[in-house]
C-alpha cells in the first residue's frame, strides 16, 4: 500500500523555522459539525506560543457542506485556523481503499507539509482537550527534555511493547522540522517490521521513531481530555459497512459532540429512535444495534459526556443530553 500512497504527498526541508507550534486536525468531510466542539475547546487554551491551526479535510470545498473556516472563527474566536482541502488524487485514491489509517496518515502528512513551525502537534480529531493549559505545558516539555518526540503514554499493541518506548500517536507532539528532514512522508504510514525476534505492527509514527530521534513522555490525566479512542475509523468503518465495529463502539458519542459543536438535531432525533427500537437505529444510511454496548461501556460514554458537561456547564448538564444519554442507558437493559 505504500508504493501507491508515496506520491500523494510531498514535502521540503524545513529550513528556516518560525517558532511556536502547530496543531494539526485531521478532518472527516462528512462530520463538519462535531470538528467544531475540538475547536471550542481549543479556544479555551492558553496559546501564547501558538502559531497556527491547520485542519486538513478529506474532501473538497463543496463536499463539505459547510464553510469550515466560518464556523470554526464563530465556534473558537481568534483562534488562527487555516484549511486545507485533499486534491483530486488525494481524494480519488484514500476513497478507493477507505479505511481510517490511511486518511489519519494522509490528512497529518499534508499538515506536517504545510507547517512552518519547528513543533508540531497531532491534536486527534476526537480529542477534547479539558486542561486550558495542556498544549502550552507539551510545547515546554518537548524543549525542556530535547526530544524529537513527546507522547502521553508509551504505545503497546500490535506485538509493541512499553520496553520498546515508542509513543503513543495522538495528542503527539513532535519536532516537524527533523520528521521533514529525515523521512519521506510515507515513511510515516503504517508498516510491519522485526524487532529482536519479534514480528510487530507499527502503528502512524511508530516507524519513525523506530528509525530516529528520541521519545519522552508527559501523561494526560482521565480529567483532562476527553477522547473516545478509534471513533473515527469506527465510523469509517460503519460508513462502508465494513464487520469491524466492535460491539463496544464510541459511534453514539458523535451525535453528542455535534450537539456541543452546536449541531444539536441529530442528538435530538435519536433520543426518541433510540427509546422505540434501539437494535436498529436509523444512522447515516444505515441502521445501528445501540444495544451491543455493555454497561460498563455505556457508562463510560455518561461519564465522558458528564466531564464535558461540568466544564461548559457548571450550573448542571443540558435536559437534552441526559434524556440522549439515558435512552442509551434503557437500551442495553434486559427487555
Amino acid at each position: 500500500m505504500g508504493v501507491a500512497l508515496a506520491p500523494l504527498v510531498r514535502w521540503e526541508k524545513l529550513r528556516d523555522p518560525a517558532p511556536g507550534y502547530t496543531l494539526l486536525i485531521g478532518c472527516n468531510r462528512n462530520l463538519g459539525g462535531m470538528l467544531m466542539a475540538n475547536l471550542l475547546m481549543l479556544g479555551r487554551q492558553r496559546r501564547e506560543n501558538l502559531r497556527e491551526v491547520i485542519l486538513v479535510v478529506d474532501g473538497s470545498p463543496g463536499e463539505v457542506g459547510m464553510d469550515i473556516a466560518a464556523r470554526a472563527a464563530a465556534a473558537a474566536p481568534g483562534l488562527p485556523v487555516r484549511v486545507i482541502h485533499y486534491n483530486a488524487s488525494q481524494r480519488r485514491l484514500s476513497r478507493m481503499i477507505d479505511w481510517g489509517w490511511v486518511y489519519a496518515w494522509m490528512s497529518w502528512a499534508i499538515g506536517i507539509g504545510a507547517c512552518t513551525t519547528r513543533y508540531a502537534m497531532l491534536h486527534d480529531f476526537d480529542a477534547l482537550l479539558l486542561d486550558e493549559n495542556a498544549v502550552e505545558a507539551r510545547y515546554a516539555e518537548i524543549r525542556r527534555q530535547r526530544v524529537e518526540y513527546l507522547g502521553i503514554a508509551y504505545h503497546t499493541g500490535g506485538g509493541v511493547t512499553a520496553d520498546d518506548r515508542l509513543v503513543r500517536t495522538f495528542e503527539l507532539m513532535f519536532d516537524a522540522a527533523f520528521m521533514r528532514d529525515r523521512f519521506e512522508p510515507v515513511a510515516l504510514f503504517n508498516t510491519m517490521k522485526t524487532i529482536g525476534g519479534r514480528r510487530v505492527e507499527f502503528d502512524t509514527f511508530l516507524n519513525a521513531q523506530h528509525r530516529a530521534g528520541k521519545t519522552g513522555l508527559l501523561p494526560i490525566g482521565e480529567d483532562q481530555m476527553v477522547h473516545p479512542s478509534q471513533m473515527i475509523c469506527q465510523y469509517v468503518d460503519y460508513r462502508v459497512g465494513r464487520g469491524r465495529v466492535p460491539a463496544n463502539n464510541n459511534l453514539p458519542m458523535i451525535p453528542y459532540y455535534e450537539f456541543i459543536g452546536g449541531d444539536p438535531a441529530l442528538l435530538e432525533t435519536l433520543t426518541p429512535r433510540i427509546r422505540e427500537n434501539p437494535d436498529a437505529v436509523p444512522l447515516w444510511g444505515r441502521t445501528l444495534d445501540t444495544t451491543t454496548n455493555s454497561a460498563e461501556h455505556r457508562a463510560w460514554m455518561r461519564k465522558q459526556a458528564m466531564r464535558m458537561e461540568g466544564v461548559l456547564r457548571p450550573a448542571g448538564p443540558d435536559p437534552r443530553v441526559l434524556a440522549y444519554f439515558d435512552a442509551i442507558d434503557a437500551a442495553g437493559a434486559p427487555r
